[in-house]
């Protein structure tokens, strides 16, 4: 009883809708009472400041109600001011909340918190629900518009725990050059990661698990032109970072296994399936957790 007491104090901000109170709260500002005069700039701080000191300390189970919340005013059409301001106050909100999520805390509960959450609007990269495909500014500034993906900044960073969720709700199949991604966990500069406690984390090693996640998921890897940029005068992140990549992935015959694994994996991709739909087919558990990227 006293953890159930507990954890309804914890919630109490969240006993009503928060994007809903806070977009009321904005709008009945005395200086925001002429919609035409005013841009986001004039609201962005108090939104960014609102949706800060929750998602600072925020627990799984708050994140959780924060989401529903989320898509909840989205879809809830006929609360609008105008159609432009309630596009740029969700345009806020999302930055905002991948910006704390990925560049702040990187922590794999809430990530996958938000992809079971809104993975269903993921086929469309139009809708405004599908998150995990928009763009946040990974060092936060007024410009909800701007940005990277959660998918490339991960791979930049390295967070191979992270990386490995995306990679198993098919985050690198959907991308039109995935060896981009790739390039990036072996190229891009950074060799540190600070989060939000300000903990300085060494992500060579993360680099090798996150280019052994890749191969996992492709068919084939570019390694030769990998190579090339070498050559030019681009530093890898790891120097024998080769050695992490099979060579059934740019030299040797694919093995039929994996072969048949990026198959399954596309097919229920396509139908929204990934990863849920791997555990109610008629295979081994052994080969569940194979196409589900344990191995």
């Amino acid at each position: 009883m006293s953890d159930l007491f507990r954890l309804n104090c914890k919630l109490s901000w969240l006993k009503n809708n928060i994007f809903i109170d806070l977009m009321e709260r904005i709008v009945r500002r005395p200086s925001l009472q002429f919609p035409g005069q005013w841009g986001y700039h004039c609201y962005e701080p108090r939104i960014y400041r609102t949706l800060a000191k929750i998602l600072r300390n925020i627990e799984p189970e708050e994140f959780d109600i924060l989401i529903t919340d989320y898509i909840t005013f989205v879809k809830r059409t006929q609360y609008l001011h105008s159609k432009q301001v309630n596009h740029e106050f969700s345009e806020i909100c999302a930055n905002t909340i991948l910006y704390w999520i990925f560049a702040r805390k990187g922590n794999p509960q809430l990530v996958e918190l938000l992809m079971k959450k809104t993975k269903e609007y993921c086929q469309d990269r139009s809708c405004s629900l599908a998150l995990i495909l928009r763009t946040f500014t990974p060092v936060y500034c007024p410009s909800p518009p701007s940005g990277i993906t959660p998918l490339l900044y991960v791979a930049q960073t390295r967070q191979s725990s992270i990386l490995k969720i995306l990679l198993q709700y098919g985050l690198l199949e959907r991308e039109k050059n995935p060896e981009d991604i790739v390039f990036k966990i072996v190229f891009y500069p950074s060799r540190i990661r600070i989060m939000d406690d300000h903990e300085l984390i060494d992500i060579q090693e993360d680099a090798k698990i996150c280019l052994q996640l890749c191969a996992r998921v492709l068919r084939c890897i570019p390694v030769s032109e990998f190579k090339r940029q070498q050559h030019f005068g681009r530093h890898p992140i790891i120097s024998n970072w080769l050695d992490y990549i099979p060579p059934a992935r740019y030299a040797a015959t694919c093995e039929l296994l994996h072969l048949c694994r990026v198959t399954i994996r596309k097919k229920l991709l396509t139908s929204n399936m990934l990863p849920d739909g791997i555990f109610i087919l008629p295979v081994p558990v052994l080969l569940q957790h194979y196409l589900n990227l344990e191995k």
